[in-house]
């Protein structure tokens, strides 16, 4: 038995050694574009509070396309949004628009397959999987790429913390993310493309092998095998090979109740659109981790931190920038070191600091929640503390396609922070461990725009107005318990995560 706790003990001590020594390599080495890029050109903005909005405005940019479409996400679903955008993408690939598709391949999430490579291909779309390392590699199986982002002809983007699954569009019967996008056009949009294009050639992406049709098996003379075992087997694959081949063609099939989502997209998603405009952002900034980041490197690599952790370096900057107030917008607030040093300078300094994150009714990660509990009380008693957690139930911010939507469970999942009454961030960053140190991240920034900033704060308000306030014990305010409304399970759960989830906490 110590045999084969060894090495997971091992890694356990190497990966606490390097959070208690990040960032400590030395002096900063210049920053290389287009992984920080900053921009005082025009660059239209707009803000993308709802679901169905932010459906409706991929779908409009995809079919605006003309040379080509970049998709990069870290879950692609085959559901109603994932067969209504594969099917946009094909109408664009036979307009002879050029397009790929770069998923990363954790086993967690992962479901677009070969299979599904392989059908894609048949309608020109051409897909990449980022770091397929399996469980067992345990140098790399950590380091995912979730960054979110679509670009059309290089000039006008998406990004933030939408990923292509129902849920995530205000769809799913089951359970919804409440998130945030921005719309990007301008000068920043080359470098978010041309980041894209380093992630898709990257060492650590694979490109999918095309499935082919079973054979039976084949002697050096060029003889077929009949023997029965043989038959036997070669009957197998073919079932095997029919069955997953009819799975992944159904990715490029409209169901009926695809089509009546399309058409609530296109209808009222275009109206929702519409609730916020377009506006110039006159000091923006676009930061991206590097990609290709493994435990090798972060153990050994003398610069880790400031040749891969971009992003974080970027937000740090913008931080030391605050004299008031910031608001965090993040499903997660789990910390570290590095994260309670800024958090400390900031109380410190006078800095008024806000965060809407899950309860434990609305989180898709019960293990962040039992975490949480802990960590806020650490800051609840502050006077210049406010954390407000999100009840479980629909905001009431739009329309949606049916009560079924509407009543199922609802959590939020925006990457936002509000600088000021001008300035925001919004991307695929987490106020979590794997965003600081181990997933590659992007975000886009902008100063200057009070109205943008506006759009962004009225929506934070209305989801703000759904949450319980914590007060100084770090409980409801209002006297709710945080395991009402919760089930059995989930109540079990919460206590029997609640040591490993700790012990852990540095991976999460």
């Amino acid at each position: 038995m110590s045999s084969k706790k060894g090495p997971f003990a091992i890694l356990l001590l190497l990966l606490w050694m390097c959070d208690l020594f990040a960032g400590q390599n030395g002096p900063p080495e210049p920053d290389k574009y287009p992984y920080r890029v900053s921009s005082l050109n025009s660059n239209k903005m707009q803000i993308i509070n709802t679901g169905i909005a932010a459906l409706y405005a991929r779908i409009d940019l995809i079919r605006r396309a003309t040379t080509t479409l970049e998709l990069e996400t870290f879950i692609f679903n085959y559901d109603s949004a994932g067969r209504i955008i594969v099917q946009e993408l094909i109408e664009a690939a036979k307009r002879g628009v050029a397009v790929r598709v770069l998923i990363d391949k954790s086993l967690a999430v992962f479901k677009l397959n070969e299979y599904y490579a392989t059908v894609l291909a048949e309608h020109k779309i051409e897909m990449r999987y980022y770091n397929p390392a399996a469980l067992v590699e345990i140098s790399s199986v950590q380091f995912r790429n979730h960054r979110k982002l679509l670009v059309r002809d290089g000039v006008e983007a998406i990004t933030g913390g939408r990923n292509i699954a129902d849920e995530y569009f205000d769809l799913s019967k089951t359970f919804n993310f409440l998130d945030r996008d921005v719309w990007v056009e301008g000068e920043l949009v080359k470098a978010m493309r041309d980041g894209f294009e380093l992630y898709w050639a990257s060492d650590i992406v694979q490109t999918p092998a095309m499935v082919k049709m079973p054979t039976r098996r084949v002697t050096k003379r060029g003889e077929f095998v009949y023997g029965p075992e043989d038959e036997e087997a070669h009957k197998a694959q073919m079932k095997t090979y029919n069955r997953k081949m009819t799975e992944a063609r159904a990715l490029v099939e409209l169901t009926r109740e695809d089509e009546r989502n399309l058409e609530f997209a296109l209808s009222y998603g275009a109206q929702a659109l519409q609730t916020t405009k377009k506006y110039d952002c006159p000091e923006a900034s676009f930061a991206t981790d590097r990609e290709g980041a493994s435990l090798i490197q972060r153990i050994f690599s003398k610069n880790y931190n400031q040749n891969y952790r971009l992003l974080r370096k970027e937000i740090a900057e913008w931080l030391g920038k605050i004299d008031d107030e910031v608001i965090f917008d993040s499903p997660y607030f789990l910390e570290n070191s590095r994260s309670r040093k800024i958090m400390q300078q900031l109380l410190d300094g006078g800095v008024k600091i806000t965060i809407l994150t899950n309860s434990i009714n609305s989180t898709d990660a019960l293990y962040v929640a039992t975490v949480f509990d802990d960590t806020v009380k650490l800051y609840t008693p502050y006077d210049a503390f406010n954390a407000y957690i999100y009840k479980g139930t629909f905001s009431n911010e739009a329309d949606l396609v049916s009560n079924e939507v509407r009543n199922a469970v609802w959590g939020t999942h925006s990457k936002t922070i509000l600088f000021n009454d001008n300035s925001f961030m919004i991307g695929t960053f987490n106020i979590d461990n794997r965003s600081n140190f181990y997933n590659t991240e992007m975000a886009i920034f902008c100063s200057g725009s009070p109205e943008l900033a506006n759009d962004v704060y009225r929506n934070i308000k209305v989801r703000m107005k759904n949450s319980y306030h914590l007060g100084a014990d770090g409980k409801p305010d209002d006297g709710t318990k945080l395991l009402d409304g919760a089930s059995m399970k989930k109540k079990l759960l919460f206590y029997m995560l609640k040591i490993p989830a700790t012990i852990f906490q540095f991976l999460m």
